[in-house]
């Protein structure tokens, strides 16, 4: 009863619609009329099958998760991840780094873990870069929440 009460408000609605966009004279006259017999037809079919022995029914489809959908957009979520992480620790901390974000494939893509492998430090003062690590370290576990290998 519910999907029959739909069908009918469904067709309404795009009979509605399509009497606004018709253009005027013989062709909109034909796709209104068009409409109208459509509207006949679902308001009529619940009784031409209940005559014919048949209920009117909708089959059914089961909805699943496509495992290699997810995964391929962790993985493009993780490498735009990687990008904005390098370069954000080229810019507040003057060093190139080889980062690495591991995220959950499901709904969610939740941060795993960040591994960030410094290259180069830059050029800092003499005793500075002994602390750097720890820094990054700190900066990253609190800017993307999860957690953080640097070397």
């Amino acid at each position: 009863m519910k999907t029959y009460i739909l069908a009918i408000a469904g067709v309404v609605l795009l009979s509605a619609v399509v009497s606004v966009i018709a253009p005027s004279g013989k062709m909109g006259k034909f796709i209104k009329g068009a409409m109208r017999l459509a509207i006949l037809v679902v308001l009529i079919s619940p009784f031409a099958n209940w005559i014919g022995g048949k209920q009117l029914s909708i089959p059914t489809a089961s909805v699943g998760e496509d495992s290699n959908y997810l995964q391929y957009c962790a993985k493009r979520l993780s490498e735009e991840d990687e990008k904005a992480i390098e370069k954000f620790l080229q810019q507040e901390f003057s060093v190139i780094a080889e980062v690495e974000v591991t995220r959950t494939p499901d709904s969610n893509f939740k941060r795993e873990k960040i591994s960030a492998k410094i290259s180069d430090f830059g050029i800092i003062g003499q005793d500075e870069h002994i602390d750097m690590i720890h820094r990054i370290q700190e900066t990253l576990q609190t800017k993307y929440g999860c957690p953080t290998e640097v070397a």
